[in-house]
């Protein structure tokens, strides 16, 4: 394997850390998986952080740590769209700007989530306005997501070579996972039913779309690599 090749396989591994630290942060640590419910009252959001604090605390960096791991993951992608691009890129660069857009939500989640736990003695709306800012950057970047799905998939079904850099099929994905996030941007008008941060249309499906993308897109890169994609014509 050649150093650049090795270097690819590191960045797309980076977003496997990366999306496990995500996990561990916002599930067993935080537990903030499923969301809590933004019906529920700020005297019970405030007495959930308390009794939670080292948990939301833990999490709350995890997750802001895992931020920044998402970036070389994004690099990666970035190269095997600027090989189908080719020298005038405009899409991967367009994608680049996206994803630092995206991604640096869920370091600011994470502060927020920090900060909601770190002094117990907060009044409980403050606390819950902290609780509200991580849910919102959390769900809420729909609109970045969406545009982020909808530019990789028309790069890599511009495709032409007779054996395409990344898979056709990875190309709908793409189409298909921006379109099934694109819920997330309605949050901010309901707090009960299928477009509430718990919503089956704004949480659930994005999250099972998000987990599937990811694991496929990994997949999809790593087999690229193996067969040495960008050194092909």
């Amino acid at each position: 394997m050649g150093g650049n090749s090795l270097t690819m396989k590191i960045c797309t591994l980076m977003g496997a850390l990366a999306g496990t630290l995500l996990f561990l942060g916002i599930w067993p640590l935080a537990q903030m998986f499923p969301p809590l419910p933004p019906s529920m009252p700020a005297a019970q959001v405030a007495d959930f952080y308390r009794a939670h604090q080292t948990g939301i605390l833990t999490g709350g960096i995890l997750i802001a740590a895992s931020s920044p791991l998402f970036f070389p993951f994004a690099a990666a992608i970035a190269t095997f769209l600027k090989k189908i691009e080719g020298e005038h890129a405009p899409l991967t660069l367009a994608f680049l700007m996206i994803c630092a857009a995206g991604f640096v939500t869920v370091f600011l989640a994470g502060l927020f989530f920090t900060v909601a736990a770190y002094r117990p003695d907060y009044p409980d709306t403050t606390i819950a306005i902290m609780s509200d800012i991580a849910f919102f950057l959390f769900v809420m970047p729909a609109v970045p997501a969406f545009v982020q799905n909808i530019v990789t998939g028309i790069v890599i079904l511009g495709d032409r070579r007779a054996q395409p850099v990344l898979p056709r099929w990875l190309g709908y994905m793409n189409l298909w996972t921006g379109v099934l996030l694109l819920p997330g941007l309605a949050v901010g008008l309901f707090k009960v039913g299928p477009f509430a941060w718990n919503g089956v249309l704004a949480f659930w499906v994005p999250a099972v779309v998000f987990a599937i993308w990811f694991n496929l897109m990994i997949v999809a890169m790593l087999g690229a690599i193996r067969r040495d994609a960008l050194t092909q014509a």
